[in-house]
């Protein structure tokens, strides 16, 4: 009797209609969602540091991962939920259809019909809630994975340009040191060098190798030149620059090997050929270079063509006893 005096106000509700309410109401043991997400990483000055970047970026990343990872689960989480609201569903709409037949069985049984419907009522409300929060949370981790990549995007154009900028000072670095490597070696030319009409002719003494050139060295440029000593930042000494048609051949003054062939600061294109026991001559402000380093070169020979500039095409000329710059006149006959 007792058991009867528990579940007759069930079996009342069941008859009366009331058991048919569809409010949701959130159950208990309804899994709740992950931690809230997490605030927006600060947006980066333009003097971010290196390791900072890095380290921001990596944070975006993991936190990337992470977003990633739970909305790939929340999608056969969300697909078996909604599966199992509809047997839920189903299973509740054939209890309510049912209404008075299991009063033939007794008040037990309609007591234990009651039942039955309202556990399927309360688990069909708990799936309800927990579709709308899944739903709910999917949202959020679209919306905050938007915010990511508009986040990381100037991060990335950041870290790019300071990768470029570290590629274009690696670069200078090492032609920095190619161009004072070039005047650490020499060798002497193991062949003459014969000039061409249009310079001079000129025979290099084996034995007394480039300085047999002192007061008949050729012009590097063929043809009247108007040529005026010039100093260049960083040379330390001074030079020649010689006016000339832009494009006009560029041709070594004497035999040797090319030493440097590369954009060098201050100099521009450069070519820098050794005439061996440590003298070598500079070739710069050059339109093109025709040659590389390590090619050998007869005297005479094209090594590029004379380049344009504000004051128009000029080509700069030095000769160098190893890294000292030395008067060019003499050896021209100036």
């Amino acid at each position: 009797m007792r058991r009867r005096a528990r579940l007759a106000p069930i079996a009342l509700a069941l008859l009366t209609g009331a058991a048919t309410s569809g409010a949701a109401v959130p159950a208990a043991d309804a899994p709740s969602p992950s931690a809230s997400l997490a605030a927006p990483a600060a947006r980066p000055s333009s003097a971010l540091a290196e390791n900072d970047l890095d380290r921001l970026l990596a944070k975006l990343d993991a936190e990337e991962k992470a977003l990633r990872a739970e909305l790939d689960s929340i999608g056969p989480a969300l697909e078996l939920t909604r599966r199992r609201m509809v047997a839920r569903g189903r299973a509740y709409y054939r209890h309510v259809r049912a209404g008075f037949l299991p009063v033939g069985g007794g008040f037990d049984a309609l007591v234990d019909h009651a039942a039955r419907v309202e556990r399927t009522r309360l688990a069909l409300e708990r799936d309800l809630a927990r579709e709308a929060e899944l739903t709910r949370r999917s949202a959020e981790l679209a919306d905050r994975l938007t915010h990511l990549g508009a986040e990381r995007a100037p991060l990335e154009v950041h870290r790019e340009a300071m990768n470029r900028a570290r590629v274009a000072l690696a670069q200078e670095e090492e032609r920095r040191a190619a161009f004072a490597r070039a005047f650490e070696t020499s060798v002497r030319p193991d062949y003459l060098a014969i000039y061409g009409a249009d310079t001079g002719p000129a025979e290099l003494d084996r034995r007394a190798g480039f300085r047999s050139l002192l007061g008949r060295l050729p012009f590097p440029i063929a043809g009247r030149a108007e040529v005026r000593k010039v100093s260049r930042r960083g040379a330390g000494g001074p030079g020649v620059e010689l006016t000339a048609l832009s494009g006009a051949p560029v041709r070594s003054v004497a035999a040797g090997r090319v030493a440097f062939a590369d954009t060098y600061a201050d100099y521009g294109l450069t070519v820098i050929v050794d005439h061996g026991e440590r003298h070598y001559s500079v070739y710069a402000n050059l339109g093109a270079a025709d040659v590389r380093a390590g090619d050998q070169v007869a005297g005479g020979a094209r090594l590029g063509t004379v380049g344009s500039g504000p004051d128009g095409a000029k080509l700069y000329f030095e000769l160098r006893r190893g890294a000292e710059v030395i008067d060019p006149g003499p050896w021209f006959g100036m």
